[in-house]
């Protein structure tokens, strides 16, 4: 319901504002050519996928957008999210019941 929907648009919000925010702090203090060399665009909207969306998606805007090179991490960073958000999942479970 609502409280669901709620949850999910402050971490969304507060997902896009560390993807578009950390760039722009980074521009402010550093050269423009080091920080798209250091985080550039495509890895990290690939990397966004692949924590929200999961591996499928990642690897598929991947495709899509002709980056090749960024399929692979895309389906490791994804898979390894889905391993630790399991046992942070059930660990967040059982700490709430008391287990």
């Amino acid at each position: 319901g609502l409280p669901v929907f709620a949850f999910l648009l402050v971490l969304y919000a507060v997902h896009v504002a560390i993807l578009l925010g950390v760039p722009a702090l980074m521009r402010a203090v550093l050269p423009r050519d080091a920080v798209d060399s250091l985080l550039p665009r495509a890895a990290l909207l690939t990397a966004s996928n692949a924590c929200i969306g999961g591996p499928a998606t990642a690897s598929a805007l991947a495709v899509g957008n002709g980056w090749p090179s960024l399929v692979v991490p895309s389906v490791l960073v994804g898979n390894l999210g889905y391993a630790i958000a399991t046992f942070l999942g059930i660990l967040f479970h059982r700490m709430v019941l008391g287990i």
